[in-house]
């Protein structure tokens, strides 16, 4: 069998980690690396092993077309593609964004490519890490059968467990990852502001806190959501949460709010409420 030859357009974390694991397994040719600045597409090509830093004027023909660009930017790239001549009816052009469907590549389609979306549930903020803990990592997958059909042994031969994803629901489905990793980030910073806001070094705060959170996770692995709930929510404790909206809100109004949202959401998975409502918590009713 040919090993088909791979052009990766944007060469930023995702693009460069993927082409690595797949130039280290065997399952493609790593063709041009077209990138927008020549440093940081030659550096990629370093780091992956193989391929020829180009911009995306000098890109030769290739049967697996990876668009990993900044979402903004896919449906300019397909265009360009489409017009260029290099994609040829058959060729498989992709991307791996969360929050748009293959949709978005189009264009390729509509001169005979096959297109589909393949997002890895996994953060790659440092590219070598992301290779080296990749097995088993979820990748949410649509598209054309046929583009499908070409990609699925690649992913499967890194260790991805792929599943299906409604086209049409793509942007539930990337807010729900973009809620349980970058604002994640967002709640812990939250949590380290109240603390220093009481007088907590961060760096003591953090260590304190890191066990309660690995705990958490812990728990809703173990007993989901509803049964790992804590606090005051939990307890019914109206006062609390009262006082400490209005805390929070005293420190940074977006903190204020955040605590209070959330408190609103956390009332829903307590048992009939624990005697609160939703007024208590200074929600609207529904």
């Amino acid at each position: 069998m040919v090993t088909p030859t791979l052009n990766l357009i944007g060469p930023g974390r995702l693009g460069r980690s993927l082409a690595r694991l797949w130039h280290d397994g065997g399952c493609v040719r790593v063709g041009a690396i077209a990138g927008r600045n020549p440093a940081h597409t030659r550096a990629a090509r370093d780091f992956i092993g193989g391929g020829r830093p180009c911009s995306a004027a000098s890109m030769s023909p290739a049967e697996l077309w990876l668009i990993a660009t900044p979402d903004d930017s896919i449906a300019e790239v397909a265009t360009m593609l489409a017009a260029s001549g290099l994609v040829r009816p058959g060729d498989c052009v992709f991307h791996c964004s969360g929050a748009l469907g293959s949709t978005a590549l189009a264009p390729a389609r509509a001169i005979g490519a096959v297109i589909a979306s393949v997002h890895p549930l996994k953060s790659f903020v440092d590219p070598a890490a992301a290779i080296a803990d990749f097995a088993g990592t979820f990748c949410a997958c649509e598209g054309d059968p046929a583009a499908l059909q070409h990609l699925a042994p690649l992913f499967d031969t890194i260790g991805a467990r792929r599943f299906a994803v409604s086209a049409e629901h793509k942007l539930l489905y990337h807010a729900a990852a973009v809620l349980a990793c970058n604002h994640l980030v967002s709640l812990m910073e939250a949590a380290l502001r109240c603390m220093e806001g009481a007088g907590v070094e961060r760096g003591t705060a953090w260590a304190a806190l890191q066990p309660l959170v690995a705990g958490t996770l812990n728990n809703i692995d173990r007993v989901g959501t509803r049964a790992a709930l804590t606090g005051p929510v939990a307890r019914g404790d109206g006062q609390t949460i009262r006082s400490e909206i209005a805390a929070t809100g005293a420190l940074d109004s977006d903190i204020g709010d955040a605590y209070r949202v959330l408190s609103l959401l956390a009332l829903e998975l307590a048992p009939e409420g624990n005697g609160l409502t939703r007024g208590d918590i200074g929600g609207p009713d529904r």
